[in-house]
């Protein structure tokens, strides 16, 4: 272990004792579990310095960043738990199947690699070879590991859903009236895909052993080890109830089943098939960017689940009013606390500013 990774973790040792740990675990395993708080709800501001979503490079650089991060984090009393979080691309799974990254801005896509039912048949086995955006994240999530001597624990990537890697693969136009023209084609290529979800996520269950923290909603989130499986399905905007009951719960379902459990992030308005979604045995939980809880509650979502949400702190007292008046089981983000400067550069009126909105958050937390 290099000295100054060495420094750095002693000081986040400091600050994430076991026993802070031990209950903010205990805050978390009780909103998966659907039990009342003991003392509080629990919550975890947003980053402070970085897009978790965004790959870090050189890899050096990013385990720099990510201390720093939870040293400066450290220093207030939400219920962050630090862990590692390589970033997002949506080439990750169409690139076990040999598709080549398109990177525009910050976007990252892929080259279209089926043009009809037959190209189905002539897909290559899922690969997690040099080349693949898989390798790189396993090669990032190694790095993170093996540089900390396995102290801090590791998030699984950002992977998206079946549906979601097909209309890459081939286009959204061709996936979504294959089930009619050809449905044996359809389930087959549904089929290879989530042999690829399920072989890269056991990939870094076994790579990330007793260190791996099975979500990335969000990257800087915890959840219990028998929280299940995590996937984007940014799709789900485009679907009716009658597609996701006939065409597309069977595929979540196989992946939720195969790991105890599903919870499920959207872009966008999903209200059509939300009900459809909060249906499926093993759902665990839901999140969406763009939808507030009151559209979430209002298409149906099931208060037994897990909502995973995003609030300012200046919506914070009515966050938790709502949860309570409906019963839910939070997990609540909160932006807005940190001060727009470089924490090196925070002065003592910044931190005050931050105690006193922290200690308004906890309050809230426990009325």
């Amino acid at each position: 272990m290099q000295n100054w990774v060495k420094e750095k973790l002693k000081i986040i040792d400091g600050l994430y004792p076991a026993e802070r740990l031990d209950k903010s675990k205990s805050r978390w395993r009780r909103v998966w579990t659907g039990q009342k708080p003991v003392d509080r709800y629990p919550f975890v501001f947003g980053p402070i310095t970085f897009n978790y979503y965004e790959p870090v490079f050189p890899k050096e650089e990013g385990l720099k960043a990510y201390l720093d991060e939870f040293i400066f984090r450290g220093e207030v009393r939400d219920d962050f738990i630090p862990g590692f979080f390589t970033g997002c691309k949506q080439n990750t799974i169409p690139s076990m199947f040999g598709a080549k990254e398109i990177k525009s801005g910050n976007d990252y896509s892929c080259e279209r690699i089926l043009f009809s039912y037959g190209d189905i048949d002539k897909l290559q086995e899922p690969s997690m070879g040099p080349g693949t955006v898989a390798h790189e994240w396993l090669t990032m999530q190694e790095y993170y590991l093996q540089e900390t001597e396995g102290k801090i624990p590791v998030h699984v990537t950002d992977t998206q859903g079946p549906l979601d890697v097909c209309g890459q693969l081939w286009g959204y136009d061709n996936i979504l009236v294959a089930p009619y023209e050809e449905p044996e084609y359809y389930n087959r290529l549904m089929s290879k895909v989530i042999k690829a979800f399920i072989l890269f996520w056991r990939k870094q269950q076994e790579l990330l052993g007793d260190n791996f923290i099975g979500t990335h909603l969000f990257a800087w989130d915890w959840v219990p080890e028998d929280a299940g499986v995590s996937l984007s399905a940014d799709s789900m905007v485009m679907l009716g109830p009658d597609f996701f009951d006939d065409h597309y719960r069977v595929y979540l379902e196989e992946i939720g089943n195969t790991f105890g459990g599903l919870s499920v992030h959207s872009c966008g308005n999903f209200s059509s098939v939300m009900k459809n979604l909060c249906a499926i045995p093993c759902l665990r939980a839901v999140n969406s960017s763009q939808m507030t809880i009151e559209q979430l509650l209002h298409a149906g979502f099931d208060s037994k689940k897990v909502i995973i949400a995003f609030t300012e702190i200046s919506k914070i007292e009515e966050m938790f009013r709502l949860v309570r008046s409906n019963q839910l089981n939070p997990d609540i983000s909160v932006s807005g606390l940190w001060p727009s400067n470089k924490p090196e550069a925070w002065t003592k009126l910044d931190w005050d500013s931050i105690r006193d909105a922290e200690k308004r958050v906890i309050e809230d937390a426990q009325r």
